[in-house]
């Protein structure tokens, strides 16, 4: 790699691994608050929770306009131009924006739940509950927003640091008040708290970094969110559409499914985290298409390594969880989410596409500012996932859903690849890409043998079927070519200077390497 690659790849593995780091303790102590409060409730009840948040995570969606994602692109931009003043007044005007119209936002959302219950959720008498969960509008905006601030910042150990703070306060508060005998409405201030108080802390956290920038340029209130809602609106529009798919899924369940399935539908997205895991590093990815120049080889390169190395993470992690389904959703969630396994494993499947740019695409568009293709990417799956969701829920439950989620992804994906591959000149190595699918179903052929005869209970076949897939995946990665020399090279330069990760992936790098050396003799 060039010298500015390697300093790229270099600060994109610091802040992955923070992001990583905090997002997986994050995930985990959310997980395990989420287990106890769905094993206190039980599924009608967790579904009911679950409908009751739709209303403020829809109006928390539209009340971005593109800020989030403008406050991560114009704070890595003009910092990395040395214009400090400028990264000031983007900050100072984006987040005063968010806490506004988030106040404006919640009342309207407190004035009119009851209507919302009745009309949107088919649910008259949840009214209360969307009336205390409006106060959540502003909080998680707010927090979306000092998130987006500390990764255009590059600190993203502020960002690991909030993410903790909600999930131990949510994981701490909503158990402890069901046990209390509050049950639905327990659970649901203990969400709202834990934002709120996150939200405290990240605004204190960035206030120490924003006092470090200096003065503010003379730019106005109005010329910076213009600036930002210029650049952000296509990605505001993309976003919107995104929520209102997963939120229109969410309604069309309430009106053709129980709560039963929906509380097993929600576990199942829950433990999709799993995967989220892996993903949600690949933020950094968005700053690193803005600092490397658009129409210039090395945008070719990281783009073409991204995708790979994002597939050698994702694809075999969804192939073990969706046959693995059954026992990781007994094990962490008892016998009574008994749908959940099935639905688990058709919804994880989404994640398969990443071999063809599926997670990297939209940063690298959203990177270079082209962001009306990600508006027209997410139109096409709109306009078919609308009318398709509705007939395959009717004839099919939730799996119907799930099926026409899979299905209208397709089409949006593949718009999405023959633009990057015409407009932007990238390309991807499908070589490679194909080789680690290959991988991936090869390494579950056995896991799928030993479960159809194993006597085992559910955690001890989590602990060896998955101990087996990775050693056989690490094992064929490289006899088949997925990686070779100089990817073992790229990761001892990422991760060189990680010393907490540096000593399991150096054992990792050993092992590939010799196994590399076998098959080049």
């Amino acid at each position: 790699m060039s010298n500015k690659l390697v300093e790229i790849a270099e600060d994109s593995a610091r802040g992955g691994f923070f992001l990583f780091t905090g997002n997986a303790l994050s995930l985990i102590t959310l997980a395990i608050g989420s287990i106890i409060v769905a094993r206190l409730l039980g599924p009608e009840n967790y579904g009911l929770l679950s409908l009751s948040l739709v209303v403020p995570y829809i109006f928390a969606g539209l009340i971005d306009f593109g800020i989030s994602s403008a406050l991560t692109r114009f704070s890595a931009k003009f910092r990395v131009e040395g214009k400090n003043g400028l990264v000031v007044s983007v900050l100072k005007s984006g987040l005063l924006f968010k806490l506004l119209i988030g106040i404006f936002m919640s009342i309207i959302c407190l004035v009119f739940s009851d209507m919302f219950a009745a009309y949107i959720l088919n649910r008259p008498e949840i009214g209360f509950l969307i009336r205390i969960a409006s106060f959540l509008i502003l909080f998680q905006s707010f927090f979306t927003a000092l998130n987006s601030s500390f990764m255009g910042l590059d600190r993203m150990e502020g960002s690991a640091l909030i993410m903790n703070a909600q999930s131990i306060m949510r994981t701490t508060l909503s158990p402890l008040l069901v046990v209390l005998g509050f049950s639905v409405v327990g659970a649901l201030t203990g969400h709202i708290l834990s934002y709120t108080i996150a939200t405290l802390v990240g605004s204190l956290i960035l206030l120490k970094y924003y006092r470090g920038l200096g003065s503010p340029s003379n730019n106005s209130f109005k010329y910076n969110i213009k600036l930002m809602v210029g650049y952000g609106f296509p990605l505001y529009l993309s976003a919107l559409l995104d929520l209102f798919l997963g939120q229109y899924r969410t309604i069309i369940l309430a009106y053709f499914t129980s709560n039963f399935e929906i509380g097993n539908f929600i576990i199942a997205t829950n433990l999709s985290s799993l995967i989220n895991v892996l993903v949600f590093p690949l933020g950094v990815l968005f700053p690193v298409f803005s600092k490397v120049n658009p129409n210039g080889d090395e945008l070719k390169r990281v783009f073409r390594l991204s995708v790979k190395y994002t597939a050698l993470l994702i694809i075999p992690a969804a192939i073990i969880i969706a046959i693995l389904s059954r026992d990781v959703v007994y094990t962490l969630y008892g016998c009574s989410y008994n749908l959940a396994p099935l639905f688990l494993s058709l919804y994880i499947l989404q994640f398969l596409y990443a071999g063809f740019g599926s997670i990297v695409l939209g940063y690298l568009f959203s990177g270079i500012g082209e962001t009306r293709i990600i508006l027209k990417s997410n139109l096409i799956n709109l306009s078919i996932f609308i009318p398709l969701a509705p007939l395959l829920t009717m004839l099919y439950s939730v799996s119907g859903l799930i099926l026409a989620l899979l299905t209208s992804s397709l089409p949006s994906l593949s718009y999405a690849v023959f633009i990057a591959i015409k407009r932007i000149n990238v390309n991807f190595d499908l070589k490679a890409s194909l080789r680690i699918y290959l991988a991936s179903f090869l390494s579950a052929i056995p896991i799928v043998v030993l479960l159809q005869f194993s006597p085992l209970n559910s955690l001890l076949n989590l602990i060896i079927a998955s101990s087996i897939f990775l050693i056989t995946y690490i094992t064929l990665i490289p006899l088949i070519g997925a990686i070779n020399k100089s990817d073992l090279d790229n990761f001892k330069l990422m991760f060189g200077r990680l010393k907490i990760v540096w000593s399991i992936v150096k054992l990792v790098l050993i092992y590939e390497g010799r196994i590399l050396n076998l098959r080049l003799r």
